[in-house]
Protein backbone atom coordinates (compact mmCIF):
# COMPACT_ATOMS: atom_id res chain seq x y z
CA UNK A 1 0.00 0.00 0.00
CA UNK A 2 2.98 2.47 0.80
CA UNK A 3 4.30 1.92 -2.67
CA UNK A 4 0.92 2.35 -4.30
CA UNK A 5 0.76 5.96 -2.28
CA UNK A 6 3.80 6.91 -3.50
CA UNK A 7 3.20 5.94 -7.35
CA UNK A 8 0.05 7.99 -6.78
CA UNK A 9 1.67 11.12 -5.17
CA UNK A 10 4.38 11.36 -8.09
CA UNK A 11 2.09 10.64 -11.04
CA UNK A 12 -0.35 13.34 -9.29
CA UNK A 13 3.18 15.61 -9.07
CA UNK A 14 3.75 14.84 -12.25
CA UNK A 15 0.69 15.63 -14.40
CA UNK A 16 0.18 18.83 -12.68
CA UNK A 17 3.82 19.69 -12.35
CA UNK A 18 5.96 18.42 -14.70
CA UNK A 19 8.84 20.14 -14.25
CA UNK A 20 9.05 18.79 -10.69
CA UNK A 21 11.03 15.52 -9.99
CA UNK A 22 9.77 14.02 -6.85
CA UNK A 23 13.15 13.93 -4.85
CA UNK A 24 15.26 16.35 -7.00
CA UNK A 25 16.00 19.81 -7.41
CA UNK A 26 13.38 22.18 -8.05
CA UNK A 27 13.66 24.25 -11.22
CA UNK A 28 10.71 26.32 -10.30
CA UNK A 29 9.13 28.06 -7.67
CA UNK A 30 7.70 25.01 -4.67
CA UNK A 31 4.32 23.64 -5.38
CA UNK A 32 1.75 22.06 -2.69
CA UNK A 33 2.03 18.56 -2.50
CA UNK A 34 -1.25 16.32 -3.24
CA UNK A 35 -3.90 17.61 -0.82
CA UNK A 36 -4.80 14.58 -0.10
CA UNK A 37 -1.77 13.47 1.74
CA UNK A 38 -1.68 15.84 4.32
CA UNK A 39 -5.61 15.88 4.53
CA UNK A 40 -6.62 19.41 3.36
CA UNK A 41 -9.39 19.95 1.33
CA UNK A 42 -8.16 23.11 -0.30
CA UNK A 43 -4.45 23.19 -1.93
CA UNK A 44 -3.84 26.82 -0.53
CA UNK A 45 -3.87 25.20 2.67
CA UNK A 46 -0.79 22.46 1.83
CA UNK A 47 2.69 23.61 3.83
CA UNK A 48 4.68 21.13 2.43
CA UNK A 49 6.28 21.38 -1.08
CA UNK A 50 8.60 18.09 -1.42
CA UNK A 51 9.50 15.05 0.30
CA UNK A 52 12.80 13.21 0.03
CA UNK A 53 13.32 9.76 0.97
CA UNK A 54 17.00 8.81 2.47
CA UNK A 55 15.97 5.44 4.13
CA UNK A 56 13.50 3.47 5.73
CA UNK A 57 13.84 5.50 8.96
CA UNK A 58 15.07 9.52 7.60
CA UNK A 59 13.30 11.88 5.19
CA UNK A 60 13.37 15.66 4.58
CA UNK A 61 10.08 17.50 3.75
CA UNK A 62 10.62 21.23 2.29
CA UNK A 63 7.27 23.29 3.67
CA UNK A 64 6.38 26.74 2.56
CA UNK A 65 6.24 29.73 4.64
CA UNK A 66 3.06 31.96 4.18
CA UNK A 67 3.82 35.72 3.58
CA UNK A 68 0.49 36.09 4.88
CA UNK A 69 -2.19 33.98 6.05
CA UNK A 70 -4.98 34.44 8.83
CA UNK A 71 -4.02 32.08 11.82
CA UNK A 72 0.07 31.43 10.62
CA UNK A 73 1.39 34.81 9.94
CA UNK A 74 1.15 37.81 12.43
CA UNK A 75 0.13 41.78 11.63
CA UNK A 76 3.71 42.48 11.39
CA UNK A 77 4.92 39.53 9.26
CA UNK A 78 6.14 36.90 12.17
CA UNK A 79 5.05 33.15 11.56
CA UNK A 80 3.00 31.94 15.05
CA UNK A 81 3.87 28.96 16.97
CA UNK A 82 0.33 27.95 15.10
CA UNK A 83 2.60 27.66 11.94
CA UNK A 84 5.40 25.67 13.33
CA UNK A 85 3.07 23.46 14.50
CA UNK A 86 0.36 22.60 11.31
CA UNK A 87 3.92 22.16 9.33
CA UNK A 88 4.93 19.51 11.70
CA UNK A 89 1.23 17.76 11.48
CA UNK A 90 1.43 17.84 7.64
CA UNK A 91 4.81 16.59 7.45
CA UNK A 92 3.74 14.13 9.79
CA UNK A 93 0.66 13.11 7.21
CA UNK A 94 2.82 13.37 4.39
CA UNK A 95 5.30 11.11 5.59
CA UNK A 96 3.21 8.30 7.22
CA UNK A 97 1.18 8.71 3.72
CA UNK A 98 3.60 8.33 1.26
CA UNK A 99 6.36 6.16 3.00
CA UNK A 100 5.69 4.63 6.09
CA UNK A 101 2.37 2.54 4.50
CA UNK A 102 -0.22 4.20 6.02
CA UNK A 103 -3.48 3.95 3.80
CA UNK A 104 -5.27 6.81 3.43
CA UNK A 105 -8.46 7.16 4.93
CA UNK A 106 -6.77 5.53 8.19
CA UNK A 107 -7.33 7.77 11.24
CA UNK A 108 -4.25 9.40 13.39
CA UNK A 109 -4.91 9.52 16.83
CA UNK A 110 -2.55 12.29 18.23
CA UNK A 111 -1.18 11.53 21.72
CA UNK A 112 1.60 14.38 22.22
CA UNK A 113 3.00 17.18 20.26
CA UNK A 114 5.87 19.51 20.89
CA UNK A 115 8.43 22.20 19.40
CA UNK A 116 11.41 24.05 19.95
CA UNK A 117 12.22 27.58 17.70
CA UNK A 118 14.98 30.18 18.01
CA UNK A 119 12.30 33.26 16.29
CA UNK A 120 15.89 34.95 16.03
CA UNK A 121 17.38 32.72 13.72
CA UNK A 122 14.15 32.28 11.68
CA UNK A 123 13.66 36.23 11.50
CA UNK A 124 17.25 36.36 10.34
CA UNK A 125 16.21 34.11 7.30
CA UNK A 126 14.60 35.58 4.04
CA UNK A 127 10.75 35.47 4.26
CA UNK A 128 10.52 33.44 1.19
CA UNK A 129 13.14 30.95 2.56
CA UNK A 130 11.94 27.24 2.95
CA UNK A 131 11.54 25.67 6.16
CA UNK A 132 13.33 22.05 6.03
CA UNK A 133 11.76 19.38 8.34
CA UNK A 134 14.87 16.66 9.04
CA UNK A 135 12.67 13.81 9.76
CA UNK A 136 13.71 10.98 11.91
CA UNK A 137 11.47 7.75 12.64
CA UNK A 138 12.35 7.10 16.89
CA UNK A 139 9.79 4.48 17.07
CA UNK A 140 7.36 2.67 14.62
CA UNK A 141 5.26 -0.28 15.54
CA UNK A 142 3.03 -2.24 13.10
CA UNK A 143 0.43 -4.60 12.54
CA UNK A 144 1.19 -6.66 9.54
CA UNK A 145 2.97 -3.73 6.81
CA UNK A 146 0.81 -1.00 8.75
CA UNK A 147 1.89 1.01 11.27
CA UNK A 148 0.11 1.01 14.25
CA UNK A 149 2.11 3.59 16.54
CA UNK A 150 4.36 6.15 15.46
CA UNK A 151 6.84 8.80 16.96
CA UNK A 152 8.78 11.60 14.73
CA UNK A 153 11.80 13.40 15.55
CA UNK A 154 12.02 16.56 13.60
CA UNK A 155 14.56 18.70 12.95
CA UNK A 156 13.62 22.62 11.38
CA UNK A 157 16.09 24.33 8.79
CA UNK A 158 15.62 28.04 7.39
CA UNK A 159 18.43 28.89 4.93
CA UNK A 160 20.86 25.98 5.92
CA UNK A 161 20.79 26.94 9.67
CA UNK A 162 18.56 24.86 12.50
CA UNK A 163 16.58 26.52 13.77
CA UNK A 164 13.93 24.35 15.80
CA UNK A 165 12.93 20.83 16.53
CA UNK A 166 9.71 19.27 16.83
CA UNK A 167 8.27 16.11 17.93
CA UNK A 168 4.93 14.15 17.43
CA UNK A 169 3.30 10.61 18.91
CA UNK A 170 0.47 8.97 17.03
CA UNK A 171 -1.54 5.68 17.12
CA UNK A 172 -2.78 4.75 13.57
CA UNK A 173 -6.74 3.11 13.68
CA UNK A 174 -8.33 1.65 10.54
CA UNK A 175 -11.89 3.05 9.42
CA UNK A 176 -13.36 0.06 10.77
CA UNK A 177 -11.37 -0.02 14.14
CA UNK A 178 -12.21 3.49 14.56
CA UNK A 179 -15.88 2.79 13.63
CA UNK A 180 -16.14 0.20 16.24
CA UNK A 181 -14.25 2.89 19.15
CA UNK A 182 -16.61 5.85 18.18
CA UNK A 183 -19.55 4.11 17.44
CA UNK A 184 -22.40 6.30 15.64
CA UNK A 185 -21.60 9.91 16.21
CA UNK A 186 -22.81 12.67 14.76
CA UNK A 187 -20.58 15.44 12.95
CA UNK A 188 -21.10 19.26 13.73
CA UNK A 189 -24.11 20.51 12.83
CA UNK A 190 -26.02 24.09 12.42
CA UNK A 191 -25.94 24.46 16.22
CA UNK A 192 -25.79 27.94 17.74
CA UNK A 193 -22.06 29.14 17.95
CA UNK A 194 -21.19 30.68 21.11
CA UNK A 195 -20.61 34.67 21.24
CA UNK A 196 -16.57 35.23 20.84
CA UNK A 197 -14.36 36.81 22.79
CA UNK A 198 -12.97 40.19 21.21
CA UNK A 199 -10.91 39.13 18.07
CA UNK A 200 -8.37 41.95 18.81
CA UNK A 201 -7.57 40.36 21.88
CA UNK A 202 -7.15 37.71 20.80
CA UNK A 203 -5.25 38.90 17.86
CA UNK A 204 -7.25 37.97 14.66
CA UNK A 205 -9.52 40.24 12.92
CA UNK A 206 -12.70 37.49 12.18
CA UNK A 207 -14.79 36.31 14.58
CA UNK A 208 -14.66 32.59 12.90
CA UNK A 209 -11.41 32.65 13.59
CA UNK A 210 -11.66 33.27 17.94
CA UNK A 211 -11.62 29.70 19.48
CA UNK A 212 -12.76 30.86 22.89
CA UNK A 213 -16.28 32.11 24.34
CA UNK A 214 -16.20 34.07 27.84
CA UNK A 215 -16.59 31.82 30.50
CA UNK A 216 -17.55 33.08 34.12
CA UNK A 217 -13.69 33.53 36.27
CA UNK A 218 -10.46 35.12 35.18
CA UNK A 219 -8.44 32.74 33.06
CA UNK A 220 -10.86 30.88 32.00
CA UNK A 221 -13.26 30.45 28.94
CA UNK A 222 -15.12 27.73 26.81
CA UNK A 223 -13.85 26.38 23.88
CA UNK A 224 -15.66 27.56 20.97
CA UNK A 225 -15.73 25.77 16.95
CA UNK A 226 -17.42 28.00 14.20
CA UNK A 227 -18.31 25.30 12.05
CA UNK A 228 -18.17 28.46 9.34
CA UNK A 229 -14.31 28.07 9.39
CA UNK A 230 -13.30 26.57 6.35
CA UNK A 231 -9.72 26.39 7.74
CA UNK A 232 -10.52 24.38 10.74
CA UNK A 233 -13.20 22.72 9.30
CA UNK A 234 -12.45 22.06 5.50
CA UNK A 235 -13.73 18.10 6.36
CA UNK A 236 -16.48 16.03 8.25
CA UNK A 237 -15.08 15.53 11.54
CA UNK A 238 -16.92 13.28 14.41
CA UNK A 239 -15.25 15.47 17.19
CA UNK A 240 -13.35 18.85 17.23
CA UNK A 241 -9.77 18.87 15.63
CA UNK A 242 -6.80 18.99 17.47
CA UNK A 243 -5.85 22.20 15.58
CA UNK A 244 -8.91 24.12 17.23
CA UNK A 245 -7.23 23.07 20.72
CA UNK A 246 -4.21 24.23 19.65
CA UNK A 247 -5.72 27.21 18.60
CA UNK A 248 -7.50 27.88 21.65
CA UNK A 249 -4.56 27.10 23.67
CA UNK A 250 -2.76 29.70 21.76
CA UNK A 251 -5.51 32.32 22.49
CA UNK A 252 -5.64 31.96 26.38
CA UNK A 253 -1.98 32.68 26.07
CA UNK A 254 -2.85 35.89 24.81
CA UNK A 255 -5.61 36.81 26.77
CA UNK A 256 -3.22 35.42 29.83
CA UNK A 257 -0.98 38.02 28.95
CA UNK A 258 -3.35 41.04 27.53
CA UNK A 259 -1.04 43.96 27.14
CA UNK A 260 0.66 42.47 24.35
CA UNK A 261 1.12 39.54 22.40
CA UNK A 262 2.55 35.62 23.74
CA UNK A 263 5.28 34.55 21.40
CA UNK A 264 5.53 31.08 22.29
CA UNK A 265 9.54 29.53 21.78
CA UNK A 266 8.61 25.88 23.13
CA UNK A 267 5.22 24.21 23.54
CA UNK A 268 4.32 20.94 24.75
CA UNK A 269 0.83 18.67 24.38
CA UNK A 270 -0.90 16.18 25.41
CA UNK A 271 -4.61 14.81 24.68
CA UNK A 272 -5.99 12.32 26.03
CA UNK A 273 -9.24 11.93 24.84
CA UNK A 274 -11.46 13.57 22.15
CA UNK A 275 -13.11 16.45 22.63
CA UNK A 276 -16.89 16.18 21.42
CA UNK A 277 -19.46 18.54 19.80
CA UNK A 278 -22.51 19.74 21.79
CA UNK A 279 -20.53 19.52 25.29
CA UNK A 280 -19.36 22.39 27.08
CA UNK A 281 -15.07 22.34 27.32
CA UNK A 282 -13.95 24.66 29.82
CA UNK A 283 -10.47 25.99 29.24
CA UNK A 284 -8.19 27.35 31.52
CA UNK A 285 -4.76 29.05 31.52
CA UNK A 286 -2.30 30.44 34.41
CA UNK A 287 1.47 31.77 34.08
CA UNK A 288 4.14 31.73 35.92
CA UNK A 289 6.39 34.84 34.95
CA UNK A 290 10.40 35.07 35.20
CA UNK A 291 12.46 38.01 36.23
CA UNK A 292 13.82 38.42 33.04
CA UNK A 293 10.45 38.76 31.11
CA UNK A 294 10.16 35.38 30.15
CA UNK A 295 6.65 33.07 30.74
CA UNK A 296 5.78 29.58 30.91
CA UNK A 297 1.73 28.91 30.78
CA UNK A 298 0.00 26.16 31.10
CA UNK A 299 -3.74 25.61 29.23
CA UNK A 300 -5.55 22.64 30.40
CA UNK A 301 -9.13 21.64 28.63
CA UNK A 302 -11.81 19.88 30.65
CA UNK A 303 -15.28 18.04 29.06
CA UNK A 304 -18.00 16.29 31.46
CA UNK A 305 -14.82 16.67 34.13
CA UNK A 306 -12.24 14.71 32.04
CA UNK A 307 -8.95 16.09 31.07
CA UNK A 308 -9.30 16.27 27.31
CA UNK A 309 -5.83 17.84 26.69
CA UNK A 310 -2.90 19.70 28.95
CA UNK A 311 -0.43 22.27 26.49
CA UNK A 312 2.25 24.09 28.20
CA UNK A 313 4.01 27.23 26.06
CA UNK A 314 7.77 27.96 27.12
CA UNK A 315 9.75 30.78 26.45
CA UNK A 316 7.83 33.35 25.75
CA UNK A 317 7.88 37.13 25.85
CA UNK A 318 4.94 39.57 26.02
CA UNK A 319 5.65 42.22 23.13
CA UNK A 320 3.13 44.67 21.76
CA UNK A 321 1.24 44.28 18.27
CA UNK A 322 3.17 46.65 15.61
Amino acid sequence: MASTIRDVHKEARRAAFPEITAGGPLSVPALPVEKTLVHRARLRDVLPTQLTRHDDTHFTVSARRPRTHRLFVTADGQGTASLVLETIRQTTLLVSHAELGVPLGHHFVMWDLCHRLDARLLTRTAANEDLTLDVRVADLRRRGAVPTSVHLEMVLRAGGRAVGSGSIRFHVTSPAAYARIRGHLPALGDAPVAEPVDPTAVHHSQACDVALSPAEGPGRWLLRADPANELFFDRVNDHVPAMVLVEAAQQAAHLTFPAGRFDPSASEMRFSRYVEFGTPCRVAAHAVTTEDGTASIGVTGHQDEHLAFVIRFDGATARQER
